[in-house]
Protein backbone atom coordinates (compact mmCIF):
# COMPACT_ATOMS: atom_id res chain seq x y z
CA UNK A 1 0.00 0.00 0.00
CA UNK A 2 1.58 3.61 -1.18
CA UNK A 3 2.69 5.75 1.65
CA UNK A 4 1.09 9.43 1.49
CA UNK A 5 2.81 11.36 -0.70
CA UNK A 6 4.13 8.70 -2.87
CA UNK A 7 3.48 8.36 -6.27
CA UNK A 8 0.22 6.57 -7.31
CA UNK A 9 -0.60 6.25 -11.48
CA UNK A 10 -3.66 6.77 -12.33
CA UNK A 11 -6.14 3.14 -12.40
CA UNK A 12 -5.77 3.86 -15.84
CA UNK A 13 -2.95 1.34 -17.99
CA UNK A 14 -2.91 4.11 -21.00
CA UNK A 15 -2.38 7.17 -19.18
CA UNK A 16 1.37 7.28 -19.95
CA UNK A 17 0.85 7.21 -23.76
CA UNK A 18 -1.44 10.13 -23.17
CA UNK A 19 1.08 12.42 -21.11
CA UNK A 20 3.61 11.63 -23.41
CA UNK A 21 1.10 12.34 -26.49
CA UNK A 22 -0.14 15.91 -24.30
CA UNK A 23 3.28 16.44 -23.91
CA UNK A 24 4.30 16.36 -27.77
CA UNK A 25 1.43 18.33 -28.67
CA UNK A 26 2.35 20.89 -25.84
CA UNK A 27 6.43 20.86 -27.66
CA UNK A 28 4.94 21.55 -31.15
CA UNK A 29 2.55 24.86 -30.51
CA UNK A 30 5.32 26.21 -28.54
CA UNK A 31 8.07 25.46 -31.68
CA UNK A 32 5.36 27.03 -34.23
CA UNK A 33 4.71 29.96 -32.08
CA UNK A 34 5.87 33.39 -32.07
CA UNK A 35 6.94 34.30 -28.81
CA UNK A 36 7.56 38.02 -30.24
CA UNK A 37 4.98 38.33 -32.36
CA UNK A 38 3.47 41.08 -31.13
CA UNK A 39 6.87 43.03 -31.22
CA UNK A 40 6.98 42.88 -35.18
CA UNK A 41 9.56 40.08 -34.35
CA UNK A 42 9.91 37.29 -37.15
CA UNK A 43 12.68 34.94 -36.79
CA UNK A 44 13.03 33.44 -39.60
CA UNK A 45 15.68 30.86 -41.03
CA UNK A 46 19.15 32.53 -41.13
CA UNK A 47 18.35 35.91 -39.45
CA UNK A 48 15.31 37.55 -37.54
CA UNK A 49 12.51 39.90 -39.60
CA UNK A 50 11.66 43.42 -37.81
CA UNK A 51 8.21 45.01 -38.55
CA UNK A 52 6.94 48.63 -37.70
CA UNK A 53 8.79 50.25 -35.25
CA UNK A 54 12.48 49.28 -34.01
CA UNK A 55 14.22 52.34 -31.22
CA UNK A 56 17.92 51.47 -30.20
CA UNK A 57 19.08 53.50 -27.66
CA UNK A 58 23.00 53.48 -27.76
CA UNK A 59 25.52 52.17 -30.94
CA UNK A 60 25.13 49.88 -33.44
CA UNK A 61 26.83 47.84 -35.22
CA UNK A 62 25.98 46.66 -38.62
CA UNK A 63 29.47 44.29 -40.26
CA UNK A 64 27.53 43.93 -43.49
CA UNK A 65 25.38 45.25 -46.05
CA UNK A 66 22.30 47.56 -45.03
CA UNK A 67 19.96 47.94 -48.00
CA UNK A 68 17.38 50.49 -47.77
CA UNK A 69 14.30 51.30 -50.08
CA UNK A 70 15.64 54.74 -52.08
CA UNK A 71 14.35 58.02 -50.43
CA UNK A 72 13.38 57.39 -46.98
CA UNK A 73 16.29 58.73 -45.81
CA UNK A 74 16.33 62.77 -45.77
CA UNK A 75 19.61 65.01 -45.87
CA UNK A 76 17.86 66.73 -42.47
CA UNK A 77 18.95 62.87 -41.08
CA UNK A 78 22.34 62.48 -41.96
CA UNK A 79 25.00 64.74 -40.69
CA UNK A 80 26.52 67.21 -43.65
CA UNK A 81 26.14 64.51 -46.26
CA UNK A 82 27.29 67.19 -48.55
CA UNK A 83 29.43 70.76 -48.61
CA UNK A 84 30.64 72.98 -50.46
CA UNK A 85 33.45 74.72 -51.60
CA UNK A 86 33.97 77.72 -54.14
CA UNK A 87 36.86 79.54 -54.91
CA UNK A 88 37.72 81.95 -57.87
CA UNK A 89 40.88 84.14 -59.06
CA UNK A 90 42.48 85.82 -61.99
CA UNK A 91 45.43 87.89 -63.53
CA UNK A 92 45.36 89.87 -66.07
CA UNK A 93 48.28 92.48 -68.18
CA UNK A 94 50.75 89.59 -69.41
CA UNK A 95 51.98 88.24 -72.72
CA UNK A 96 50.27 85.57 -74.40
CA UNK A 97 52.73 83.07 -75.90
CA UNK A 98 52.15 79.96 -77.77
CA UNK A 99 52.72 76.86 -74.96
CA UNK A 100 49.59 76.26 -73.18
CA UNK A 101 50.51 78.21 -69.56
CA UNK A 102 48.47 77.95 -65.83
CA UNK A 103 47.72 81.92 -65.62
CA UNK A 104 45.28 81.53 -61.81
CA UNK A 105 44.77 79.03 -59.94
CA UNK A 106 42.66 78.32 -56.96
CA UNK A 107 42.46 75.68 -53.92
CA UNK A 108 39.87 73.86 -52.64
CA UNK A 109 40.41 71.69 -49.10
CA UNK A 110 38.44 68.49 -48.62
CA UNK A 111 36.48 68.61 -45.48
CA UNK A 112 37.27 65.52 -42.79
CA UNK A 113 35.68 62.54 -43.60
CA UNK A 114 34.62 63.10 -47.22
CA UNK A 115 35.99 61.15 -50.21
CA UNK A 116 34.98 62.44 -53.25
CA UNK A 117 34.10 65.80 -54.90
CA UNK A 118 32.28 66.89 -58.02
CA UNK A 119 34.44 69.73 -59.35
CA UNK A 120 32.94 72.39 -61.76
CA UNK A 121 35.11 74.85 -63.20
CA UNK A 122 35.27 77.89 -65.50
CA UNK A 123 37.85 79.59 -66.65
CA UNK A 124 37.62 82.47 -69.19
CA UNK A 125 40.34 84.72 -71.28
CA UNK A 126 40.55 87.28 -72.85
CA UNK A 127 43.14 88.87 -75.32
CA UNK A 128 44.35 90.91 -78.15
CA UNK A 129 46.12 90.14 -80.86
CA UNK A 130 49.11 92.12 -81.41
CA UNK A 131 50.57 90.59 -84.43
CA UNK A 132 49.80 91.34 -87.95
CA UNK A 133 47.92 88.43 -89.11
CA UNK A 134 44.45 86.53 -87.78
CA UNK A 135 45.25 84.26 -84.57
CA UNK A 136 43.62 82.07 -82.50
CA UNK A 137 42.92 82.22 -78.44
CA UNK A 138 42.82 79.01 -75.84
CA UNK A 139 41.77 78.59 -72.63
CA UNK A 140 41.10 75.42 -71.03
CA UNK A 141 40.23 74.35 -67.26
CA UNK A 142 42.72 72.21 -65.16
CA UNK A 143 41.79 69.78 -62.10
CA UNK A 144 43.71 68.29 -60.09
CA UNK A 145 46.26 67.67 -63.53
CA UNK A 146 43.50 66.60 -65.19
CA UNK A 147 42.91 68.79 -68.84
CA UNK A 148 39.77 69.64 -69.12
CA UNK A 149 40.33 70.14 -73.50
CA UNK A 150 41.06 73.54 -75.13
CA UNK A 151 38.32 75.82 -76.85
CA UNK A 152 39.67 78.23 -78.95
CA UNK A 153 38.25 81.53 -81.15
CA UNK A 154 39.71 83.65 -83.33
CA UNK A 155 41.17 87.02 -83.65
CA UNK A 156 41.92 89.21 -86.28
CA UNK A 157 45.50 91.48 -86.36
CA UNK A 158 44.56 93.97 -83.34
CA UNK A 159 41.56 92.58 -82.24
CA UNK A 160 40.51 91.14 -78.90
CA UNK A 161 38.58 88.15 -77.51
CA UNK A 162 37.23 86.13 -75.16
CA UNK A 163 35.41 82.65 -74.36
CA UNK A 164 34.83 80.44 -71.67
CA UNK A 165 35.61 76.71 -71.57
CA UNK A 166 33.44 75.20 -68.63
CA UNK A 167 34.76 71.43 -67.04
CA UNK A 168 33.09 69.23 -64.73
CA UNK A 169 34.87 66.27 -63.65
CA UNK A 170 34.54 63.77 -60.27
CA UNK A 171 37.84 62.94 -58.16
CA UNK A 172 37.38 59.99 -55.97
CA UNK A 173 39.81 58.48 -53.63
CA UNK A 174 40.22 62.13 -51.34
CA UNK A 175 40.94 62.60 -47.86
CA UNK A 176 40.53 65.33 -45.05
CA UNK A 177 42.85 68.18 -45.55
CA UNK A 178 43.64 67.74 -49.57
CA UNK A 179 43.57 70.63 -51.35
CA UNK A 180 42.36 70.29 -54.97
CA UNK A 181 43.79 72.91 -57.18
CA UNK A 182 41.42 74.09 -60.39
CA UNK A 183 43.40 76.48 -62.98
CA UNK A 184 42.93 78.14 -65.89
CA UNK A 185 45.47 77.86 -69.27
CA UNK A 186 45.68 79.88 -72.12
CA UNK A 187 47.86 80.25 -75.12
CA UNK A 188 48.22 81.79 -78.54
CA UNK A 189 48.23 79.79 -82.09
CA UNK A 190 50.86 80.64 -84.04
CA UNK A 191 52.68 84.13 -82.56
CA UNK A 192 53.22 85.69 -78.83
CA UNK A 193 50.86 88.50 -77.90
CA UNK A 194 52.50 91.19 -76.29
CA UNK A 195 51.42 92.02 -72.77
CA UNK A 196 48.11 94.35 -72.51
CA UNK A 197 45.77 95.22 -69.78
CA UNK A 198 43.24 93.42 -72.39
CA UNK A 199 44.78 89.91 -71.10
CA UNK A 200 42.83 88.45 -68.88
CA UNK A 201 42.47 84.97 -67.15
CA UNK A 202 40.11 83.94 -65.06
CA UNK A 203 39.47 80.84 -62.82
CA UNK A 204 35.92 80.18 -61.27
CA UNK A 205 35.44 76.59 -59.54
CA UNK A 206 32.87 74.81 -57.41
CA UNK A 207 33.42 71.79 -55.96
CA UNK A 208 30.42 69.13 -54.03
CA UNK A 209 32.38 67.18 -51.89
CA UNK A 210 30.53 63.66 -50.74
CA UNK A 211 31.27 61.05 -48.38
Amino acid sequence: MAQPGQFRPPNDEGWMGREITDIKRQIRELSAANVFGLTGIRPKNGGTEFEGYVTINGPATITGTLDLPAGIIGNDALTSPVQIGTASNGVNNYAIGTASTVRASVALTVPAGFTQAVVTANPTAMGQNSTATTDYLYVMAVVQGINGGELYTSAGAGLGVGLAAPFHTTLTGLTGGEEIVISVATRAGFNTWAASTANQANIYATALFLR
